[in-house]
Formats: C-alpha cells, structure tokens, sequence
C-alpha cells in the first residue's frame, strides 16, 4: 500500500488511547508479571505512554514521520524509535511483552511473516505477544458486505481469522494462543458494539462485555484480541 495513505491527517484521526485495550493488557501484564513492552506500529504513541507512566519500561517503534514526530512529544526521550515492524533494532530476548495494535492487517503475507518472526526473536523465553486485528470470521462481514469497517480502511491488505492468526504464531514458535482476556469496563468500549449499546441501562453493559472479551462469543467480534506466549 502506497506510503501517502500514512499521512498527518491519518495519525490525526488515530490520535487516541484505546483505554478498554491498555487496561486489558495491563491485567495480563500483572497476571504473567511482565515487566518490559514494546509497542509495534505504536503510531502517536498514547499506548507507550501509558504504560511508562504506571511504572512499566516501555518502547514503541513505528516507521513514519508523522507518527514518531506525534509520539516523541508525549514520550520521554529515546522511548519512540524508527523501525520496521519486519527489521527490529532490538537486541535477542529483549521483552517481556510485545503489543501490537491493528498493524498486521496492513502487512503482506510475507510481511507478517517476517513480523512475527521478528517478535518471536526480540521476545524472552516466555514472553508473550498480544495482536489486535480485523476478525475476518465474524458474523458481521457476511451481514454488512462491503460496507463492513474491515473493507473501508484501504490501508487494510490482509485479513485474519483467530486460526489462521493463531496457526501463524504457532509456526514461528508460540504456544498457548488465547483470545479471550480479563476487562475493565468503560466508556471506550462502546465504538466496539452498534450505537444501541451505549443507550442500555450501565447495569448490563458490563455483562455484555465480558460476553463478548472474556467469554467464547468473543470470536464473534468485528475485531479479535489474541495473545501468544514464546516457547521457553
């Protein structure tokens, strides 16, 4: 995909923390007492921030200009580096933790690859990688067509089912691949259901996401959560 899609308004747009997906990463950081992460693709860098500011040592990389300008005004200094997500900088064993959100869906086959690869290599013994992307078996496409927000990103050049993504990490040398994770309810979880959501009584917003991230409908999902862990 040509690099002009990457610009400053593109970033500008994606200028936010996800903050249902940070909390939920910091849950499972706790859980695996993980300490070190990397954030791959880590665009304006919100993410990075983060986690360096609840006493984590974070570092992000991205490869554009607009992105790492944005990131390095929010991040201490040497936190946010130039780097491929298929060449990284980084010495063997060098984290606890790789987070990756929404890239692999910008990457060609072979791309993706070399990402993983690549993860797998930086990672310590036992470390894990966490990956969100486009759910391309979720009931939704089939219902929405071409309108569904996976087709209408033009950045977006391939797409995964959890199996196919999990089968992929399993032949670069993870195991224990999951899709399901602990959550903490808030307000940024709406954009991830219809705008009916948000009109429901509180009481049963918590339910329904915990239905759909920590119980099996989690496969359902326009996008998927999936975390592996590398082989000690």
């Amino acid at each position: 995909m040509p690099n002009n899609h990457y610009n400053k308004q593109y970033f500008e747009e994606r200028d936010h923390l996800d903050l249902h997906i940070a909390e939920s990463i910091m849950l499972f950081m706790d859980e695996h007492k993980l300490k070190s992460l990397l954030d791959i693709g880590c665009g304006t860098g919100r993410m990075v921030k983060y986690f360096n500011d609840l006493g984590f040592k974070a570092l992000g990389c991205d490869i554009y200009d607009d992105a790492l300008k944005a990131a390095r005004k929010i991040n201490k200094k040497n936190s946010i580096v130039r780097a491929s997500a298929v060449k990284l900088p980084f010495k063997k064993n060098a984290f606890d933790m790789i987070i990756s959100i929404s890239v692999i869906e910008h990457l060609t086959p072979k791309e993706a690859e070399k990402f993983i690869k690549e993860a797998e290599r930086v990672l310590k013994p036992g470390g894990f990688i966490f990956l969100v992307t486009p759910n391309y078996s979720t009931p939704i496409r089939l219902l929405q067509g071409k309108k569904w927000f996976g087709y209408l990103d033009p950045t977006h050049v391939n797409f995964y089912t959890p199996k196919r993504l999990s089968t992929l990490l399993k032949n670069s040398g993870f195991i224990n691949t999951k899709t399901r994770f602990k959550t903490i309810y808030g307000s940024t979880f709406n954009w991830e259901f219809p705008p009916l959501f948000s009109k429901l009584p509180y009481i049963v917003r918590p339910f329904l996401v915990y239905l759909f991230f920590s119980s099996p409908l989690s496969i359902i999902r326009n996008s998927f959560w999936l975390a592996a862990q590398k082989y000690e």
